[in-house]
């Protein structure tokens, strides 16, 4: 298993973070990583996503909303490559106080390419990093 992750905090209370995190339709606008991704919030939805990696082509693959927890957690799996290569993705919201909330996530690969994959990965964590500092910015700037 292979794994990417970081955190982020945010100068917003929890409530805003969750709406910005769950509100799919507005990825494009703001998501360089997560560039499209659609389904309902809804524990066994299944969503269409595509990722963004960083000096790669466009990623297209289906994920599954395994869990869900208002205002805290998400959790979705995805395949990839017909089930070679599968990722459990973990969104975690922590409140820090008030105004302030911090977001996790993590995607950890799983298969028998994940092997083969290792720059594509290392590629995915400057991603993430993208979206964590985008996220920052897009949930400081919503209005209540």
């Amino acid at each position: 298993m292979k794994e990417i992750k970081g955190s982020v905090e945010i100068d917003a209370p929890i409530e805003r973070v969750w709406k910005v995190l769950t509100d799919f339709k507005a990825y494009p606008k703001w998501n360089p990583f997560i560039t499209q991704m659609s389904g309902e919030l809804k524990e066994g939805s299944i969503f269409d996503v595509v990722v963004k990696i960083p000096s790669r082509k466009d990623s297209s693959f289906k994920s599954k909303l395994v869990k869900v927890v208002d205002k805290q957690e998400m959790m979705f799996n995805g395949t990839i490559k017909k089930g070679m290569l599968t990722d459990d993705h973990l969104f975690k919201l922590e409140s820090l106080g008030e105004n302030k909330t911090r977001m996790f996530q993590s995607i950890a690969f799983k298969g028998f390419m994940s092997y083969f994959a290792g720059s594509t990965i290392k590629d995915g964590q400057k991603g993430l990093d993208m979206m964590n500092s985008a996220f920052k910015v897009r949930c400081e700037a919503q209005k209540k």
